[in-house]
């Protein structure tokens, strides 16, 4: 305390003493101030222009960082600085849980193209604390579904050109995990409603964007409503396909009101052409191939040989036009072992290239696996939102 003190008393004195004008010795800078002592609102415009790539090391910074990340107010700062990306997610039905479970793809960033490597991470996590929406654009409007636990009437709608949401007419039952489609100006909503007897005899509905009113769409039979989560919907020459992960998909007919079952083939068919760009490509066996308008053919994508050799595409999820790119999902087992309980959910970046000579050339951006998952596991669904 003594030492203490007697430093302090010099301090004080050698300030007292003064010195001549040429021995003045120049002020020491003040010490640069911190990033966090700025206005939120100054942090926020700067984290709106940083790829959401970033937000996981971001979001450790500080509680005010974190908090800014996680908030409504970012999304409304990418949305007026027009930064907001493309954002993944799958949804997993794990054996251990008893609700599906959302994963969203993260890119870790990396200054070389060669090292880019992507993980699947579970939502919510600490720097996304939403799940996914299902959205259908009808003229201007933008219409919104939670996908989500627990069911839920509310649909939200928005101008293209406003970030503000405002609710909508609610739905005639609360859903979970529903699926949408847009078919003549009108919004058709299916599923998410097994849970409930009671509410079975309204297992779909349809929302006129003119009228602003709902209204049940006719029951399909008992064998015609899914006991699992619905997987996607896919509107095939005016009709509604829908496709399930249950032994047989099934068809609406607007027009005459009717329900029927579908081969899966028909589905699975129209499913695996993914535009990207102003082509058509198609993953299958061995091989992934491009439309050719001009013939009328199917012809070979070069520069993918060593792609095509390292997974098997019997373990083909999904192929889905991502970043103006092919994203393409498979999984495998873990390990290479006879009685493995665990797969690996892999997914490969694939950018495409017409060359003068009519050929189209892939390059693979990147390619890893991305989640181990018990070899049970059931994919659901993919979710592509605009954040």
């Amino acid at each position: 305390m003594l030492y203490s003190w007697v430093q302090a008393v010099a301090s004080a004195a050698t300030s007292l003493i003064v010195e001549p004008p040429w021995e003045k010795r120049k002020p020491n800078p003040p010490p640069p101030q911190s990033f966090l002592s700025l206005p939120d609102v100054i942090i926020l415009n700067c984290l709106a222009r940083a790829s959401r790539s970033y937000y996981p090391k971001l979001s450790l910074v500080s509680k005010t960082f974190r908090s800014l990340i996680l908030s409504i107010d970012l999304n409304h700062a990418r949305f007026h600085h027009q930064t907001q990306e493309d954002i993944f997610y799958i949804c997993l039905q794990l054996p251990d849980r008893p609700l599906p479970t959302w994963f969203t793809l993260w890119i870790k960033p990396d200054e070389e193209e060669v090292k880019k490597r992507s993980t699947f991470v579970q939502v919510p996590f600490s720097y996304n604390s939403r799940e996914p929406s299902s959205y259908c654009t009808v003229g201007s409007d933008l219409y919104a579904l939670r996908q989500s636990y627990p069911p839920s009437p509310s649909m939200f709608v928005r101008n293209k050109k406003s970030v503000v949401w405002r609710n909508a007419p609610n739905m005639t039952v609360p859903r979970a995990y529903p699926v949408a489609c847009k078919l003549d100006g009108k919004i058709y909503v299916m599923g998410g409603c097994n849970d409930d007897k009671s509410k079975k005899s309204c297992w779909g509905e349809v929302f006129d964007t003119n009228t602003q009113t709902w209204e049940t769409l006719p029951n399909p039979k008992a064998e015609l409503r899914f006991s699992s989560m619905i997987r996607e919907t896919r509107i095939i020459e005016g009709k509604i396909y829908v496709r399930s992960i249950d032994e047989i998909d099934s068809v609406y007919d607007p027009k005459t009101r009717k329900w029927d079952a579908t081969e899966k083939a028909l589905v699975d068919d129209s499913r695996s052409m993914v535009m990207v760009g102003d082509l058509y490509y198609s993953c299958r066996a061995k091989s992934c191939k491009w439309y050719d308008t001009n013939c009328d053919k199917w012809k070979l994508v070069k520069g993918l040989s060593s792609l095509n050799k390292s997974y098997c595409r019997r373990g083909l999820i999904e192929t889905v036009e991502y970043c103006g790119k092919l994203l393409i999902i498979w999984d495998k087992f873990a390990q290479p072992r006879r009685y493995c309980h665990e797969k690996s959910i892999c997914c490969a970046l694939v950018a495409f290239e017409k060359r003068q000579n009519g050929q189209v050339w892939g390059k693979v951006e990147w390619s890893n696996a991305g989640l181990t998952v018990p070899s049970s596991y059931v994919y659901l669904r993919y979710l592509v939102n605009v954040l």
